[in-house]
């Protein structure tokens, strides 16, 4: 039996998003929308053959060029994806785990280009699934 009332429930047991839920919310649109540019900018230096990549590696599936554009197409969908969170809609919250959550590998898979940046990468979108997942409740 509990002892609260329906009145006296904390915001986590009435479903209302608390400030604690909305920083996080806001947080991780910003973190979708920053690794968005900065996979936009990854795939475009990966399709153009820059210089600041480690030449002559083995991937374990395809080569710079693949993944350069994997990570083109991914950049994009994270920046749709980051202006969907901010405004509170459920499908976007979603995707942007799944595509998170794919990026998280593609910067696994990238690593041997660019190792400490490919770490990076996936802490990044680790951090911004977490908050998408724990703190992204549907408003009442």
């Amino acid at each position: 039996m509990s002892a609260f009332t329906t009145e006296d429930r904390p915001d986590a047991y009435s479903g209302a998003v608390s400030e604690l839920d909305t920083g996080w919310i806001v947080f991780s649109g910003t973190l979708l929308l920053m690794l968005g540019v900065i996979d936009v900018i990854y795939g475009i230096a990966a399709i153009g053959n820059a210089r600041f990549f480690v030449h002559n590696t083995n991937y374990v599936v395809g080569s710079l060029n693949t993944w350069g554009w994997v990570t083109l197409c991914l950049g994009v969908v994270e920046l749709l994806v980051g202006v969907g969170v901010f405004v509170r809609n459920q499908l976007a919250r979603w995707v942007g785990v799944v595509g998170l959550s794919i990026g998280a590998v593609v910067a696994l898979l990238e690593m041997p280009a660019y190792p400490l940046w490919g770490l990076t990468l996936f802490a990044t979108s680790i951090l911004a699934v977490y908050g998408l997942l724990a703190h992204g409740a549907r408003d009442d």
